[in-house]
């Protein structure tokens, strides 16, 4: 199997200023609900800063559901995500005035709790947009000087897209892309003295920002849950289970995976594998339209539809009962973007089919185990499924076998230490 370079990563203790306690505050304007991985990403680190002794806050959506607010103890102050409204169908006008109120009605609040509560060590948002950019130059550069606070802004997302001509990663075009751009480099002497942190999980996004904007941005890892032990081989009794979890949608490449499963099924139906698919809506792809579930598949039983959102702590347990992932998640998407699934597959040791090129695929490469489909591709994919299926034992061994690199490298204390040690030997 083809391998990459690793990450360099450092264990607590090995930089001076590693063992300090700090005091962390995290601000999340979209941890409201269950939806999305906003409240897992959240909790991981809450719950791994807090194990390595650190003190933190976190803000939260100031309507979040109560059980969320009482785990956390997070304070609901925040307005309203922007993310739950990015693509409600409204009009460009309406889209680009949200930037401006957003970014008004963010500084509004934090122009006020920072003023009432100093003191933080290091200020992380975990999930920037160009919207809330806007607020936190304002806040860096009027409110926090003289402080000895450091800001880590994360960025998921980019104003980037993938030509599918010449596979490059360019920026998209957009106002919005061009206003990122003059933000993001007006915050340049905050970035070189290390007063901000411009933060991504993945080296074509760091790529891609860097040649952007001419700022240094920073590759951290994206810590996750893990469970005890891996599964236990399938045996007769108990089949291959090979699952995608999270809503279909076309950028992750659901329509895909569900002609895959249905050409396996129609091609192999005695084989007893077993599958899994998470569908909680319709999505509209450009090519098809609406796309539904298959009638053919809902009709199979060897196939389940899961098509509710997980209560919490069901998505783990799912997850310690699946054998396989398949990840047919599309270029034009994850060329850049990383993928918290990926990751969730290679902690736990579990083999996983991705897209090649993809930064999922990456994730195999580096520290996991499976094998790669072409893009957008549902022949190929079930050509992945039918390989999985018949080499399985060899490729759930190489995944246990890496797990312990992978559990390593996207932990909360790597990436407590790569944001205390600075981008330059990370990168």
């Amino acid at each position: 199997m083809m391998r990459y370079a690793v990450p360099r990563y450092h264990s607590l203790g090995q930089i001076s200023g590693l063992n300090d306690l700090m005091r962390w505050l995290i601000v999340e304007d979209a941890l409201k609900d269950q939806k999305g991985h906003h409240l897992e990403w959240v909790t991981t680190f809450h719950n791994g800063f807090r194990k390595l002794g650190d003190e933190v806050t976190v803000l939260a959506d100031a309507a979040v559901e109560a059980d969320i607010r009482e785990s956390l103890s997070a304070v609901p102050i925040l307005p309203p995500s922007i993310w739950h409204r990015m693509s409600d169908g409204s009009a460009q006008l309406v889209r680009y005035s949200r930037v401006f109120i957003h970014a008004w009605q963010t500084w509004r609040v934090m122009e006020r709790y920072l003023r009432a509560n100093p003191g933080f060590d290091a200020i992380f948002v975990p999930t920037m947009a160009v919207h809330h950019l806007l607020a936190w130059v304002w806040l860096v550069k009027r409110h926090m000087g003289r402080s000895s606070c450091r800001v880590l802004l994360f960025f998921i997302h980019g104003p980037l897209r993938f030509d599918a001509n010449t596979r490059a990663i360019q920026p998209d075009g957009s106002p919005t892309q061009r206003l990122m751009v003059r933000l993001l480099q007006s915050l340049k002497p905050e970035v070189e003295t290390g007063k901000v942190v411009l933060g991504v999980e993945t080296k074509a996004m760091q790529k891609s920002m860097e040649c952007m904007t001419g700022l240094t941005f920073q590759v951290f890892p994206q810590p996750v849950k893990c469970f005890q032990a891996p599964l236990a081989l399938p045996t007769a009794d108990r089949p291959l289970e090979m699952a995608c979890f999270g809503a279909a949608r076309g950028e992750k490449g659901s329509e895909i995976l569900q002609d895959a499963v249905l050409a396996f099924r129609k091609r192999f139906p005695s084989n007893p594998t077993r599958f899994s698919i998470q569908w909680l809506d319709n999505f509209d792809v450009a090519s098809k339209g609406m796309v539904g579930k298959s009638p053919t598949l809902m009709g199979d039983p060897r196939v389940e539809y899961i098509t509710r959102y997980f209560r919490n702590g069901e998505y783990l347990e799912h997850l310690a009962r699946t054998d396989a992932l398949l990840l047919p998640y599309r270029l034009s998407s994850y060329a850049f973007r990383g993928s918290r699934v990926a990751i969730e597959a290679a902690v736990n040791g579990i083999p996983f089919v991705a897209t090649e090129g993809s930064t999922l695929a990456e994730v195999l490469r580096d520290f996991g185990a499976g094998l790669t489909c072409e893009d957008g591709n549902p022949d190929s994919l079930a050509e992945a499924i039918l390989v999985m299926q018949s080499r399985y034992p060899e490729f759930r061994q190489m995944a246990v076998s890496q797990r312990g690199r992978a559990l390593e490298y996207y932990s909360v204390s790597n990436f407590r230490s790569l944001f205390l040690q600075g981008p330059v030997e990370n990168n």
